[in-house]
């Protein structure tokens, strides 16, 4: 029964119940490994016995006789060496043993005596399409670095053109000897001084800048407020502190803007000689006064001019009386009164309007001790919303240092 007609009996008797699934494989790879060594054994054709070597004779077994020992026949399918022809017998002091490969060592019957080593058999020639490989194996592609022993002198790497004209090439340093050489005395002084110049060129370049850049900054100015000057002059005077008081206004700081004697207020056009005589007659010697000129912005195309000043009197019960005479003043000379309340101001903050070339908006309180006067005029009506914001957003930021009562 074939190999193949047994797996179909087991396939059958594992269908029907007959045989269990381990009995199955066991018998299955039973079945296989038999056909795989029938197939095996048939496909390679028998090889003749090997020629038995004819029995060398009987030698005389004296310390002075050669001893030939014959070779172990290669595996089969290997195809034998040439026999070695013995040597013929020297029946000398000192004979020689001939001895065949695969020969085990073994000790000698005289100590004196000396054995000839026959060459071992040639190797087998590879397939044809494979190159041969050497005895001692294919060597790795690439040179092989020489391992240089430990603290072993450096070769000079100079490059043979070189000569004496050029410095020998140091030796690459490695392990802890890369961190041992030390920083020249003269480098660290060298890097301060680098990085002393490059402050200095910094420092340079920004003072350019901000003084090429000045003329930009005062332009943007003009559109915000500036801050109030200081009088030194003024510091020790008892109404230094009426201006200090006073906030900054819109638009370019005056530079006359301090505490001004009541004759300067006429040659700086804030007042009029009428307004002076007042003052003057209330013995009013000098007031706090701040002035800016507005420029176009975002708030209006107008050039309001803001005045703002306080006259310090010797009670509230003046600063009333001095209120009143000045109001009467302002309607003989053409100023209208308006008794329209405007948003966030108190009735008490009476408004004067005159509407001519320049137009003026002109406002006047007491506080305490001491009368506000607001005055912002524009040159001419360019936009008078302008010049009513301008005028609303002064007093309203007054009244907050310089509230009404």
């Amino acid at each position: 029964m074939s190999w193949q007609e047994e797996l179909r009996k087991l396939d059958e008797e594992l269908a029907s119940g007959r045989l269990s699934a381990d009995d199955y494989r066991v018998r299955r790879d039973q079945v296989l490994s038999s056909a795989v060594s029938y197939s095996d054994s048939a496909s390679q054709p028998q090889q003749p016995a090997p020629q038995q070597q004819p029995a060398p004779q009987q030698q005389d077994n004296s310390a002075d006789s050669t001893q030939v020992i014959a070779p172990i026949s290669p595996p089969q399918g290997t195809p034998q060496p040439p026999q070695q022809q013995p040597q013929p017998q020297n029946f000398s002091a000192e004979p020689t043993q001939a001895v065949s490969p695969n020969w085990q060592a073994r000790p000698p019957v005289d100590p004196e005596r000396t054995q000839y080593v026959a060459n071992p058999p040639a190797p087998q020639s590879p397939p044809a399409g494979f190159p041969a490989s050497p005895p001692a194996g294919f060597p790795q592609s690439g040179p092989q670095p020489v391992q240089q022993p430990w603290n072993a002198p450096e070769s000079d790497a100079s490059p043979p053109w070189g000569g004496s004209d050029f410095p020998p090439i140091s030796p690459v340093a490695q392990g802890p000897e890369a961190f041992d050489d030390k920083p020249a005395k003269g480098k660290g002084k060298a890097v301060w001084i680098s990085v002393a110049v490059v402050v200095v060129l910094v420092a340079a370049g920004l003072t350019i800048f901000l003084t090429t850049s000045g003329g930009d900054d005062n332009q943007a100015a003009t559109t915000t407020t500036q801050p109030p000057p200081t009088s030194s002059a003024a510091s020790n005077s008892p109404n230094q502190a009426l201006l200090d008081k006073i906030p900054p206004t819109e638009g370019t700081a005056d530079g006359q803007s301090g505490l001004l004697p009541v004759s300067r207020l006429v040659d700086l056009g804030i007042m009029d000689e009428g307004e002076a005589t007042l003052l003057s007659s209330r013995s009013v010697q000098e007031v706090a006064w701040r002035g800016s000129q507005r420029q176009p912005d975002a708030t209006g195309p107008g050039n309001e001019k803001i005045s703002v000043t306080v006259i310090p009197l010797d009670s509230s019960a003046t600063a009333t009386a001095l209120a009143g005479q000045l109001r009467q003043y302002y309607v003989r000379n053409g100023l209208v009164l308006i008794s329209d309340q405007l948003p966030n101001i108190p009735p008490q903050v009476v408004f004067h309007k005159l509407v001519a070339s320049p137009i003026v908006y002109r406002a006047t309180w007491v506080s305490g001790e001491n009368l506000i006067r607001v005055n912002v005029t524009q040159g001419d009506l360019a936009d008078e919303a302008a010049l009513s914001g301008a005028y609303q957003r002064t007093v309203r930021s007054m009244l907050l240092p310089y509230p009404v009562g």
